[in-house]
Parts: structure tokens; C-alpha cells; sequence
């Protein structure tokens, strides 16, 4: 399984920000342990039963320095439409 993690800030920051520069590049490497960790978890042993293959995830999120939000998005890949429904009904269960 391959997880990748595309993680940028973004805007001015505000004169009193929530986080400086050490502390954004902090919650960015949590995020790639705590997200990387769970989908290691869920999917440690997922293969497509027809082709053999384990999804890839591309995990983006853009911290916007302005409003001090993150948005974050999983992007799938799997090798068929088939693997690619289980993957997604794995991803959304709890736990």
C-alpha cells in the first residue's frame, strides 16, 4: 500500500496566529502519523481479490493561514471500480 501526503499552508497569517511556523510544520507531521497510522491499520491487509493489489491514498490538505482552517482530502486508486467500492466502505467505517 502506498500513502502519500501533500500538506501546504497557504495566505498571510494573521499579526496574532494561532500557530508560527513551528508549530503548523508540528501539526502537519501528527497529521501524516495519525492518518498514515489508521490507514495502515484499516488496510494493512486489503488486496483486490481479482488482481492482487492494495489502493494507494494521496492525502492533500491546505492550511489556510487567513481563517486558520485545514481542509483535507483522500484521493484513492485502486486497479478496478470493484476494489475501489470495498476500499471506499472500508475508509468509512468507524473504529
Amino acid at each position: 500500500m502506498k500513502i502519500q501526503f501533500d500538506l501546504r499552508s497557504e495566505g498571510e497569517a494573521l499579526p496574532e496566529a494561532f500557530l508560527d511556523e513551528t508549530e503548523l510544520e508540528q501539526m502537519f507531521e501528527s497529521t501524516r502519523r495519525s492518518i498514515g497510522a489508521g490507514l495502515r491499520r484499516k488496510f494493512r491487509d486489503v488486496l483486490c481479490a481479482e488482481h492482487e493489489q492494495a489502493p494507494s491514498f494521496l492525502i492533500t490538505g491546505v492550511y489556510d493561514k487567513e481563517v486558520e482552517e485545514m481542509d483535507i482530502q483522500y484521493h484513492v486508486d485502486t486497479c478496478c471500480r470493484y476494489f475501489l467500492l470495498r476500499v471506499m466502505q472500508i475508509l468509512n467505517q468507524q473504529g
